[in-house]
């Protein structure tokens, strides 16, 4: 339903609906484009956040753009963010062979089952890894990389590229202590890497494939290959496409998992530092909050950049085919230029890669399939006197197996960090360091007691964070989405402009003048901060959702409620919130789970131990010199189970919100 256009004549009758938006507004207006606008105000200045204050006009700026660790820092967000797009073709090839399962049971258990890794808290994987793959002496990566004799071949490479004996016989390679390797270890953490997010962003768009295409593919007699390039890789382009810039943008945006396995110094040497992590370095660190909101205003115009290719990529089906070749031609001369410079290279992948025609690469399989497979097959039949077509139902079984195993083999590792978790729950040290991936006796359950003990109350300041946080954001935005839904009313469409700028906006790029503003309030080391700001962030993608959900009610509905002398606040009641519950519980678990995961700003805001944050409380266990393993591990696997349980009883409903097509676009 389009809302109706209200003229300025009628806002007498309707005036009530404004108050729906006054607390998104002030949330709004107080918690995002106020500090906003004090960091473009103090961008000027020469100032620590307290007694020095001076006007230094461009000074910041001009410092910055000659700042090398600066520019460094954006390289490598742009290099991570490029290997973190070449993370999602595991992703791909994940989807494509659930996609591919004809049991529809079967494509249910596997949806599930990725799901559930995305439900365990991105930190206490991050500092799984930290604590069990890149550990120098005992750790796992280490063990494989002699056990199978891959580190020779390392050795070999070292030699050979000169990089500058990384890999030497006889040393342990020390993946965070190393500053040549420190990088390294930012890009593998997580392998096999297959976020849950991809695979139900493929999944959705394949399911969508129309299943008369594939009948005439089967009648065609086309193989699994040119299924995959001729029907549903082109397809999906625009989601890889999409995918890509949203994963670059993220990895601009986040310093979280980067402060979680390098700490704030980034490593050693500093090398691990992304953009978000040297602002958060010069504020803090070095006092220089002047020079910090600089950073955070160049990090929201480039940002803001990137959701603007996104937005180009999200209608690039609806360009005409002159567009379209401009838009490569541009981006692949970009690439070129950027190239030549030899700085952000991995910018100039990323050109590449949007501009190379995918087209081509179809043919071009097409004609390869048909010049090498169509004669192999023959001559295996005729070699081992196989009657016609024997070949095409043995590699059908062969392509079936290949597809359950390769799913099986990605969830093992995906659920690896998990298992090695609970395993090591119940040992001890001694254990540990003796058999830490197997089951050992006796079992050291007191170490769940230990751990309880320890993050207990942080638990609950969690739970109060997450849940008051959650419902602030579901009342909040769904007043908001009924304002926005129900009437376009005079001023709706600046105020939605707004929101959508806000969408845009990084929220880390505003967190020391945010910080300031909490100080000021007298806000900071209070779980009241944490849940205004988590509510005030997280309206802004729930009104974009609930938006949606009211305008698709019915708008019969409505005008029963009008003819029965219903007003705007009845109508909610009676008409809005009744069918809401799907939606509103889809939106609320998926806010309560950010919230639940947040860890950057409790970790700045709060001093006070007793008011700390479970996430923040991990982080800092797993910085202690001395570690009693079992214990770790079993708060680790007590910050996840309160994630696991809301998700495994609210699945339904989260499931059904999705069907209903709440999240649209």
């Amino acid at each position: 339903m389009a809302g109706k256009k209200m003229p300025w004549s009628s806002v007498v009758y309707h005036w009530e609906i404004y108050l729906f938006v006054v607390p998104t507004l002030f949330l709004m207006a107080l918690f995002q484009y106020y500090p906003a606008l004090s960091g473009v105000f103090h961008s000027f200045y020469r100032w620590n956040g307290s007694d020095i204050s001076e006007y230094v006009g461009w000074r910041n700026y001009v410092k910055l753009m000659s700042n090398s660790d600066f520019w460094r820092s954006f390289d490598l967000a742009f290099t991570l963010g490029v290997f973190n797009v070449v993370k999602m073709i595991p992703a791909l090839l994940v989807a494509v062979c659930i996609h591919r399962c004809s049991s529809e049971r079967m494509q249910f258990l596997y949806r599930i089952l990725f799901v559930i890794p995305m439900v365990v808290p991105g930190l206490v994987i991050v500092l799984i890894w930290r604590s069990f793959f890149f550990e120098a002496t005992a750790g796992y990566l280490n063990k494989f990389l002699f056990t199978t004799g891959f580190f020779d071949v390392l050795v070999r490479l070292d030699v050979l590229f000169k990089w500058g004996g990384v890999f030497v016989h006889g040393q342990c390679p020390a993946w965070l202590g190393d500053p040549k390797l420190i990088v390294v270890a930012c890009i593998v953490w997580g392998f096999p890497w297959v976020g849950s997010f991809a695979v139900l962003t493929y999944l959705a768009k394949l399911q969508s494939i129309p299943e008369d295409i594939y009948e005439a593919a089967e009648v065609d007699g086309v193989s699994w290959w040119s299924k995959f390039t001729k029907i549903e890789l082109p397809l999906i382009t625009s989601s890889i496409k999409l995918l890509l810039v949203l994963v670059i943008i993220d990895t601009l945006k986040d310093a979280g998992m980067i402060l979680a396995l390098a700490g704030i110094e980034g490593g050693p040497g500093g090398n691990a530092t992304v953009p978000a992590l040297f602002m958060l370095r010069k504020a803090f660190i070095d006092q220089d909050m002047g020079f910090a909101c600089a950073v955070g205003i160049i990090l929201t115009v480039v940002v803001m950049g990137l959701q603007k290719m996104s937005n180009i990529l999200t209608h690039w089906s609806e360009m005409v085919a002159w567009q379209k070749r401009t838009l490569r031609g541009g981006a692949l001369a970009t690439a070129v230029g950027i190239f030549c410079t030899g700085h952000f290279i991995a910018v100039a992948l990323g050109l590449f890669f949007f501009a190379f025609p995918y087209d081509l690469l179809a043919t071009a399989g097409g004609a390869v399939k048909r010049l090498f497979f169509a004669d192999n097959e023959r001559n295996l039949e005729q070699r081992f006197a196989m009657p016609p077509g024997v070949f095409d139902k043995l590699a059908a079984w062969g392509l079936r197996l290949a597809k359950h195993l390769t799913i099986l083999g990605v969830l093992a590792m995906a659920f690896l960090p998990m298992y090695l978790m609970m395993v090591v729950s119940v040992k001890n040290n001694e254990q540990f360091y003796s058999k830490p991936a197997s089951l050992t006796h006796p079992m050291f359950w007191e170490n769940w007691r230990y751990a309880w003990e320890m993050i207990t109350p942080c638990l609950a300041n969690s739970l109060v964070i997450s849940i008051s946080a959650t419902f602030i954001t579901l009342f909040v935005a769904l007043c908001s989405a009924y304002f926005f839904a129900r009437y376009r009313m005079p001023l709706s469409s600046f105020l939605w402009n707004a929101i959508l700028i806000l969408m845009m906006m990084p929220a880390i790029a505003n967190l020391i003048p945010l910080f300031q503003l909490l100080r000021d309030l007298s806000l900071l080391n209070t779980i009241t901060a944490l849940v205004i700001v988590g509510a005030s962030g997280g309206q802004i993608f729930a009104i974009f959702v609930l938006r949606s959900f009211v305008e698709d009610i019915p708008h019969d509905l409505f005008e029963a409620a009008d003819i029965d002398g219903a007003n705007h606040f009845q109508q909610m009641r009676v008409v809005v919130v009744p069918l809401a519950g799907p939606i509103l519980g889809t939106v609320g678990v998926m806010n309560f789970i950010s919230q639940w995961n947040d860890f950057v700003l409790p970790l700045i805001v709060i001093r006070d131990h007793a008011r700390l944050p479970v996430m923040v409380q991990l982080l800092r266990m797993a910085g202690e010199y001395i570690k009693l393993w079992g214990p770790l591990m079993a708060g680790y696997a007590l910050a996840s189970i309160p994630i696991v349980i809301l998700f495994v009883f609210t699945m339904k409903l989260f499931t059904k919100g999705l069907a209903e097509g709440a999240i649209k676009g």
